[in-house]
């Protein structure tokens, strides 16, 4: 009697043995999942261990380092000094105020749109996320032009039309370092917490609502508490965004000697500070409290991520929120929301346009105008410097964008689909340099990378793209985990029951669901890698590795306004574009979706 070869699901099992040692169809050696955690681990750790021990160290290089240099004078040095303890306070009350600004705008438009009546609910969900796009270091140089107290826009006008002595305002103090910081922190709260308040299950709301309570008490007492592990988690991400933040500071605080941690450590290393030196190793030093503080953050921000679900208010039945009438309050909301939009989107830009076409810094007003020019605009396209400026910047987008694909995708594989035995302590490294800020990641490469002087990366743009590469693999790992525990295994399986190789599995079936996510995360990154400044200045030795952010960096010290506001009008065009290639990608994303559940 002859028995014929089950298909179907009773085939499976004889085809996954012919691949017993994988998880996954796709062919992985043993041997790439060790290298992998090597590299992660080369990338995250070898450059901190360094700036651990350049913190004892006594050379004033670290080109000079030695292990004989080994001392603890630089933490004497640095935390005997009266300085520390000022830019702790500053940072504290820097962090607590822009935190407490932006999480009370984002958590109120957040609530306009998803719980109330408010008409042009468009603009929020439009014009929010749009502010993304101006880089931190455009809106502050906005801010001075607006508010210096020798030329600022508004100082000037106030002064004139009140018969002011002094300028009522001043862009280099704290109070206007915090609040631009908290307006910067509006879109990415807003993002964060619409999702939240959209799921959240209005049940709970009704029965506090058949009691007797008020819409007042029923937020206070019922819809707040609920949504606080929510709140805690998206308070602790923004606020180490916000420790981390160094163009606003830096544009804004440096001038005026208003320190924090990011531009202390900044002024150490490139000796603008006149206390304290251009030692490194005091730089280094200071660094490992703020990166204390920065690990302490970001590890209660995943402990109350993972226990939030306790406090789910999310059912598996259907339910639409609870919507407030705001009465007579609902075009006021909306005016609201159109101010705010108008001053982070609107003003800096007209502001950047305005300068961009005068000679120098000019009141805007109608006599100004007939002293408008192209001169700047001239600059930005004849200039032999710029040009190349722009390509070295294009390379390290590019190079960056892709290889931290790749390697989140590599990275996500093997901690997702792959049984390697290490594949936590993997993804853990690479959530750890989500923890590295800017000035501190800057730093801690120079100090490896000058000491491997037979290997040249230093003083070139390898070691932006390094350093960029390791900043964006937490969330770049993150998403492509995500989007991987979204295609079920059965359709790979699928296409080994019809005869598919593993290449074929991947080119045929897993590459066309994967491709939207990969793309998506790709634009995000060159998004990044184009408008951050911290690492491209920290790391910046000559041309040869400048970048358009270091360099308008430099230009804005060297006062060159007008070819600054050019500069960041060209780079907010250029992010526009790649933002509507983005949207386009998240269309695509949508439409592989719902192929992948059909």
């Amino acid at each position: 009697m002859r028995v014929s070869r089950p298909v179907g699901p009773l085939a499976l099992p004889p085809i996954r043995t012919k691949f017993p040692h994988l998880a996954s169809p796709i062919a992985m050696g043993e041997e790439l999942p060790w290298l992998v955690l090597t590299i992660v681990g080369f990338l995250v750790l070898v450059p901190v261990g360094m700036l651990v021990l350049g913190s004892f160290s006594g050379a004033r290089l670290p080109s000079d380092f030695t292990w004989a240099s080994l001392t603890a004078d630089n933490y004497v040095s640095v935390y005997a000094d009266p300085l520390t303890y000022r830019v702790m306070a500053n940072t504290f009350a820097y962090v607590a105020g822009a935190l407490t600004l932006g999480l009370t705008l984002s958590l109120l438009f957040a609530w306009l749109v998803a719980r109330s009546n408010m008409p042009c609910k468009w603009l929020a969900y439009a014009g929010l996320p749009l502010a993304l796009i101006i880089p931190g270091m455009l809106e502050s140089m906005v801010w001075v032009l607006l508010f210096s107290p020798r030329i600022g826009f508004v100082n000037r006008l106030l002064m004139g039309a009140f018969a002011l002595d002094s300028a009522p305002f001043s862009a280099y103090s704290l109070p206007a370092m915090i609040i631009l910081e908290g307006l910067r922190a509006v879109p990415s709260g807003f993002l964060l917490l619409v999702p939240l308040l959209l799921r959240f299950d209005p049940a709970v709301e009704e029965a506090a609502a058949m009691a007797g309570a008020r819409a007042r008490t029923i937020t206070r007492r019922v819809t707040l508490p609920l949504l606080l592990p929510g709140l805690l988690s998206i308070a602790l991400y923004m606020g180490v965004t916000v420790l981390s933040s160094f163009e606003v500071p830096g544009i804004m605080g440096l001038p005026g000697r208003v320190y924090v941690f990011s531009t202390l450590i900044y002024s150490y290393t490139s000796a603008a500070a006149s206390a304290g030196g251009n030692s490194y190793g005091a730089a280094a030093a200071l660094s490992m409290l703020y990166l204390l503080i920065n690990v302490i953050g970001l590890a209660i921000y995943a402990r109350v991520t993972r226990d939030a679900s306790r406090f789910a208010v999310v059912t598996g039945r259907g339910y639409r929120p609870r919507t407030i009438n705001l009465g007579r309050w609902r075009w006021p909301a909306a005016a609201l929301l159109a101010l705010h939009l108008f001053v982070t989107i609107a003003l800096p830009l007209l502001v950047l346009l305005w300068t961009s076409i005068t000679p120098r810094i000019l009141q805007p007003t109608a006599a100004s105008l007939q002293q408008v020019t192209a001169v700047s605009w001239q600059r930005l396209f004849g200039s032999a410097e710029l040009a190349r400026i722009t390509a070295n910047t294009l390379l390290v987008i590019l190079v960056t964008a892709t290889a931290t694909v790749l390697s989140s995708l590599v990275i996500g594989w093997i901690t997702t689909r792959s049984k390697f035995p290490a594949r936590r302590l993997l993804d853990q490294l690479a959530f750890v340099s989500h923890g590295l800020p800017g000035v501190i990641l800057g730093l801690a490469l120079i100090w490896f990378w000058v000491r491997l002087d037979f290997i040249p990366i230093y003083g070139t743009l390898a070691i932006i793209v390094i350093g960029l590469g390791t900043g964006f693999l937490a969330y770049g790992t993150r998403s492509m985990s995500a989007t991987l525990v979204q295609v079920h295994r059965e359709l790979e399986d699928a296409a080994y029951t019809s005869g598919a190789s593993p290449l074929g599995a991947v080119r045929r079936v897993v590459a066309p669901l994967l491709l939207p996510a990969l793309a998506s995360l790709w634009v995000w990154v060159a998004i990044q890698a184009l408008r951050l400044v911290t690492l491209p200045l920290m790391l910046q030795t000559g041309p040869e590795n400048t970048v358009l952010a270091s360099y308008l960096w430099r230009q804005w010290e060297a006062g060159e306004v007008g070819l600054v506001a050019a500069i960041g009008m060209a780079m907010v065009a250029g992010m526009s574009v790649i933002t509507l290639v983005a949207a386009r990608v998240g269309l695509l994303s949508r439409r592989a979706s719902l192929i992948a559940s059909s």
